[in-house]
């Protein structure tokens, strides 16, 4: 495996460990107070497809997934958060399986680019920062909201 993409951490008991180095987190909103709640009106959420297409495309040592709980904000479930390079993308309203699999399709957009990309559609309708700070786009100092580029 390529040196530049491990790592050697100590960890607090003194065991050192050699760690893949990963170039995003794909956080999906499964268990939280809202998303997936057809009880409440809400699309479900396909926790099994998410981890399906992980493991067939995959992307272990690429891109780390975790199905939590609440990532906000609520009224936009189901809420999708892929941290890639350092850079957030927020997608909501992901109710279907087709939207799932372009977001898959996005992460291996990304891994086969040379930089970073805003999605195509139907996913960057769905972009979004309800948040204070901006992203940056294409690697440069300025900071703009997402939703301002669609």
């Amino acid at each position: 495996m390529n040196e530049a993409r491990m790592a050697v951490v100590t960890r607090a008991d003194g065991e050192t460990i050699n760690m893949v180095k990963k170039r995003g987190h794909l956080f999906v909103c499964s268990l939280g107070c809202c998303c997936g709640r057809t009880d409440k009106g809400f699309a479900t959420v396909q926790q099994d497809l998410y981890h399906h297409e992980w493991e067939r495309r995959k992307l272990r040592n690429h891109v780390h997934l975790t199905q939590s709980g609440c990532l906000g904000p609520c009224s936009l479930a189901n809420v999708v958060l892929l941290q890639f390079d350092g850079q957030p993308i927020w997608f909501h309203s992901i109710n279907d399986e087709r939207l799932i699999v372009a977001i898959y399709d996005y992460i291996e957009g990304l891994l086969s680019s040379a930089g970073f990309m805003l999605p195509s559609a139907p996913l960057r309708e769905l972009v979004f920062n309800g948040f204070a700070w901006g992203a940056a786009l294409n690697g440069d100092q300025a900071y703009l909201p997402l939703d301002s580029v669609g």
